[in-house]
């Protein structure tokens, strides 16, 4: 399920107002954004602290297996903070195009100087 999807059930818990619904769902959300950066803290961890140049390979970034599609992909988040942590990330999928790859880390139209 989406993130979006989730929150478009948050404001329907809030427009009927079943009690305690819409928090407990918008919680779902905040915990999956938390799991995404604290995986990427624990591979900064498990290196020493550091990452900076340190080369690291990312396989798979869609959504899920055997599609294209990169909405809302947990990968997005790990790596952004991987790249601010200056490592050097190297991402494999098969299913991706790494203009695609490049355009949900950087921005469209940027490129990476590293």
């Amino acid at each position: 399920m989406f993130p979006k999807d989730i929150l478009n059930l948050v404001y329907l818990c809030e427009h009927f107002k079943p009690a305690g619904v819409a928090a407990y769902w918008e919680g779902v959300v905040k915990m999956n954004d938390w799991q995404k950066h604290r995986f990427a803290k624990n591979i900064v961890r498990s290196l020493f602290n550091s990452v900076a140049d340190k080369k690291i390979a990312v396989l798979g970034f869609a959504f899920k297996k055997d599609t294209n599609d990169t909405r809302e992909s947990a990968a997005i988040a790990v790596c952004r903070d991987l790249l601010a942590e200056q490592a050097r990330v190297v991402v494999y999928d098969p299913k991706v195009p790494a203009d695609e790859i490049r355009a949900d880390l950087l921005g469209k139209g940027k490129e990476d100087p590293g």
